[in-house]
């Protein structure tokens, strides 16, 4: 992601990403502090082990949008991510929201309710809507967006 936003000549993004993007989005973050003026994380995964620890699943018949080698790598480091990504949440300079997904997630709130408390300055909203908040709850989201974003 890095190469790429170098390849167009952003120099400032503001992030906003949901699920895997927003562990995408917050290593940027971490990685290029002075670049993410403003971060949106909605329902990323905390960067803690998993627990329990997920398995990786059977790949699917046929041909597939994406190379199937990713989702070992992926499952290697939700299971078992680097402990800097966790330590890293601080060095994060961005105005930050994080959006939780409340008790429907699959993620375990209290942990983006510590990833969001790391984070120097990120405000944590909750919006019951389980993991996918943008999808089910669109109307609540975009407000909880917008008016961050406006800010």
């Amino acid at each position: 992601m890095l190469g790429f936003l170098d390849a167009l000549d952003l120099n400032r993004v503001n992030l906003i990403g949901h699920s895997l993007g927003g562990a995408v989005a917050y290593l940027i973050a971490e990685a290029e502090p002075g670049r993410v003026p403003q971060l949106v994380l909605e329902e990323p995964p905390p960067p803690l082990p998993a627990t329990p620890p997920r398995d990786v699943p059977a790949r699917p018949d046929g041909p597939l949008s994406f190379d199937w080698r990713v989702v070992d790598a992926i499952t290697a480091q939700r299971n078992h991510p680097d402990p800097a990504w966790w330590e890293d949440l601080t060095r994060i300079t961005a105005r930050t929201l994080v959006i939780a997904g409340g008790p429907s997630s699959h993620l375990p709130q209290d942990q983006l309710a510590a990833l969001a408390h790391r984070i120097p300055d990120a405000t944590h909203v909750t919006i019951d809507a389980g993991h996918n908040v943008h999808a089910k709850r669109p109307d609540s989201f975009l407000a909880v967006l917008l008016n961050f974003l406006a800010r």
